[in-house]
């Protein structure tokens, strides 16, 4: 055996050493940043020492004139490596950075001019005084609403609104949670600002260009979201019938500005309270972006792949929602009033997501060292060892499907989290096959945020503050909420094999 192979697979070792490390680091509540920090500047190092062990033992004096490797050398390699992980890996995710502000925007547009608020009062005025038939259409239109709104804010000051209704009119408190945590998660599926996370993405960012291949996951989310929302009316159903007698009114204490604020409106057509009537034409807000986005790619999916017409791209639609919902409710009608509403949306917008950014940065800088540094590793240690799974993909989707609660608290397969160190350990599968095995661990990597960690897990920002607000014990969350979420995972999962699989 080559010392090159030795050294790649104690380098290897370490790198999973270093995994099992993360992955507990995270399940423990330890802070994502930190942790992604110190585990992307550990396998940088790593890395380094094998690209230059490399470049020393495979040195050609015939290419460099006769020389030697020198200090300069051995320099030049290991500033590159650093570079490409700490500067290359950011600033390769501004596109998805861009998307995910303009997205967040567009939600705080949809929240602040009260047009959330207006539409879920209207939701819950025509169902009239029933529980079952409110909790379940309100989750309905809350999970249209988030296909096209993104952010951790906008989903908490959406949630302000819905949860104190659901709670003043008996609804059992796991019940509102649950569902309203359901109904984010159904949106993400064809949700820009999620999708464009992956798009983006060192490990997954080339199978967009395989031929044909985004027609088919735009069928697949499509497919995955209405699934979602079936399962999540079965589940309110469920737990609403076997928990019936347990259901009682409960004024829900008015904790955040957003929650059924009343307001008295003077002759100008302002209110007291600061917010303004909005009319029924503003509804469409919340759908615009997605409906763009959705018709054009029907118009390309029933043509020729040489006839398509050009889409519109996320950002531009999202742009085109803020200007209608700024239109529909009046802030358009003077220059100042424009310019304030403007700036505020802005402002809430890009502060809901700060930290998701942040994240999401650091996040880039470690699947870049998996990428660049790891994944060539890893080719040399196993030397083919992973092979097997090109052959039989079928046993991937059955190892994910069993494990898929390991997604909850970060764990190893919540690729936004501790999973990404197992998605780099599968980069060598994904950069050998692209057009193979990719678009199902794509598919594997993208269920899980959605369906375990977005309505199960209480590590979840929302998923935390919806916690505390209604005062539900995390266990209740997650034995209430895991099963059906394990459900949603592996139909989704299955579907996803078949459709862009066979």
């Amino acid at each position: 055996m080559e010392g090159i192979t030795i050294l790649a697979i104690i380098l290897s070792i370490l790198f999973l050493a270093s995994l099992v490390a993360f992955v507990y680091y995270c399940m423990k509540g330890g802070n994502m940043i930190y942790g992604l920090v110190i585990i992307a500047t550990f396998w940088f190092l790593l890395g380094s020492i094998y690209t230059v062990t490399d470049l020393m033992v495979n040195w050609d004096p015939l290419v460099h004139d006769g020389a030697s490797p020198t200090f300069r050398d051995g320099w030049n390699n290991v500033i590159g490596n650093l570079n490409t992980v700490f500067s290359d890996g950011p600033i390769g995710y501004g596109t998805t950075t861009a998307i995910i502000i303009f997205a967040s925007w567009f939600g705080r547009v949809v929240v602040d001019t009260g047009i959330a608020k207006a539409l879920i009062k209207k939701v819950v005025e025509l169902s009239g005084n029933k529980q079952l038939v409110t909790v379940t259409v309100v989750s309905v239109v809350s999970a249209v609403i988030f296909t096209s709104i993104f952010g951790p804010g906008s989903v908490m000051a959406i949630g302000a609104i819905i949860l104190p209704i659901l709670l003043s009119i008996g609804v059992d408190k796991k019940i509102a949670v649950g569902s309203f945590m359901f109904s984010v998660a159904a949106g993400m599926y064809v949700n820009i600002g999620f999708s464009s996370q992956y798009s983006e993405n060192d490990l997954f960012s080339a199978i967009w260009d395989l031929d044909g291949f985004s027609g088919k996951f735009t069928i697949w989310t499509w497919v995955s979201f209405a699934i979602h929302v079936v399962i999540m009316v079965a589940y309110i159903m469920f737990n609403y019938f076997v928990g019936r007698n347990k259901a009682k009114a409960w004024a829900m204490p008015n904790t955040s500005a957003d929650a059924d604020q009343e307001y008295e409106i003077d002759e100008n057509g302002d209110s007291e309270g600061g917010e303004k009537p909005v009319s029924n034409w503003s509804f469409i807000t919340p759908f615009v972006p997605i409906i763009i986005s959705l018709i054009l790619n029907i118009v390309n999916l029933c043509m020729p792949s040489d006839s398509q017409i050009t889409v519109i791209q996320p950002i531009v639609c999202f742009i085109i929602g803020i200007i209608v919902g700024l239109a529909l409710t009046g802030n358009l009608k003077s220059y100042k009033k424009a310019v304030e509403m403007s700036q505020k949306t802005l402002f809430n917008g890009f502060s809901d997501v700060s930290l998701l950014i942040g994240m999401l940065l650091i996040l880039n800088c470690f699947s870049t060292a998996a990428n660049k540094l790891a994944a060539p590793v890893f080719q040399e240690a196993l030397q083919g060892g992973l092979d097997w799974i090109n052959t039989y993909p079928w046993i991937m989707l059955i190892i994910f499907i069993v494990l898929a609660p390991a997604a909850l608290f970060r764990g190893p397969f919540m690729v936004w989290g501790s999973g990404i160190a197992v998605a780099s350990v599968l980069g060598p599968i994904i950069a050998s096959n692209p057009e193979g095995l990719t678009p199902l661990l794509l598919v594997l990597f993208y269920i899980q945020p959605v369906a375990i960690v977005a309505e199960c897990c209480p590590t979840q920002s929302w998923g935390m503050w919806a916690l505390s607000y209604s005062k539900l014990e995390p266990n209740t969350y997650i034995k209430t909420n895991i099963v059906w979420g394990w459900i949603i995972c592996a139909i989704n999962m299955a579907i996803g094999y078949l459709i862009l699989m066979l």
